[in-house]
């Protein structure tokens, strides 16, 4: 039963992460005027999956300990969330944050369990 729970959390997880992108790039169009909008719109998100990529995911290839891991996904989900707000969505904002720290939660929660999705 945790497992299916933990596999609806790494799901969730995935798609917090699609969002993440998303959110990085509509509010640098929101936020952004004239040529720096088409910029920013495609540089942030790229760093944003660079560092993803390279420091949070499951198989990153740099290994942090667990407190520098999760300062740095709650910096990336928290300025997403704020950059949203600013952009004018404080909704989503709000949404993408408090469906973040919940899905922590669980993740954590269900620690000791072994999902499928985790191969």
């Amino acid at each position: 039963m945790r497992s299916n729970v933990r596999s609806i959390a790494l799901i969730v997880r995935f798609l917090l992460e699609l969002a993440l992108v998303v959110a990085s790039a509509w509010s640098a169009w929101s936020l952004a005027d004239g040529v720096w909008r088409w910029v920013l719109a495609l540089l942030v998100p790229a760093a944003v999956v660079v560092v993803w990529g390279r420091f949070l995911s499951p198989r990153a290839p740099v290994a942090l300990p667990f407190a520098v891991r999760i300062a740095m996904e709650t910096g990336l989900f928290v300025g997403a969330a704020v950059a949203l707000w600013a952009a004018g969505a404080p909704m989503a904002g709000v949404a993408l944050a408090v469906v973040w720290a919940l899905d922590r939660v669980v993740l954590a929660a269900t620690a000791g369990e072994k999902s499928p999705l985790e191969g």
